[in-house]
């Protein structure tokens, strides 16, 4: 955060300065962290994925009073015919704006090949999976999500 230009009345400034930052000191690279890794273990190690990004820039954000939140979805990737996982990114309010979209990962602010399912405070709020389990210790659970784009005939 002490990096960070803290411009009065340009939050929106700050907050991409901030997430060019994080793109800058921790490297993504996946297997290298895991879904119980706090920010503070992924910016000491220098790398992350995209959940990792995520939550370093929710800590920073709050640190400089601006309310955050964490947003797990999918996102559409043009080059690739099958989605195979989901991605996280982080949001902040601004005034005027209302929630503004970072993915810090791709260095871009969502946009319309992003698919929404949860937000919440960290990971474990807006996890597109939950719940408790009663009964026997072995169980399986198989999912598979598609993501398509699809043309709207007007």
């Amino acid at each position: 955060v002490a990096a960070i230009d803290r411009r009065e009345g340009d939050r929106l400034g700050m907050l991409h300065d901030l997430s060019r930052h994080i793109a800058d000191s921790v490297e993504y690279r996946t297997g290298q962290t895991g879904s119980r890794t706090t920010a503070e273990e992924a910016v000491e190690l220098g790398m992350g994925v995209c959940q990792d990004h995520a939550h370093i820039f929710i800590g920073a954000a709050r640190m400089l009073d601006i309310p955050a939140r964490y947003v797990s979805g999918y996102l559409m990737m043009n080059d690739r015919i099958e989605q195979e996982a989901t991605h996280a990114w982080a949001e902040a309010h601004v005034d005027g704006l209302g929630w503004v979209g970072f993915d810090i990962s791709n260095g871009i602010s969502p946009d319309p090949r992003y698919v929404r399912v949860a937000t919440g405070m960290d990971y474990r709020d807006a996890a597109p999976i939950t719940g408790i389990s009663f009964g026997t210790a072995n169980e399986d659970l198989r999912v598979d999500v598609t993501v398509e784009q699809q043309q709207v005939e007007q």
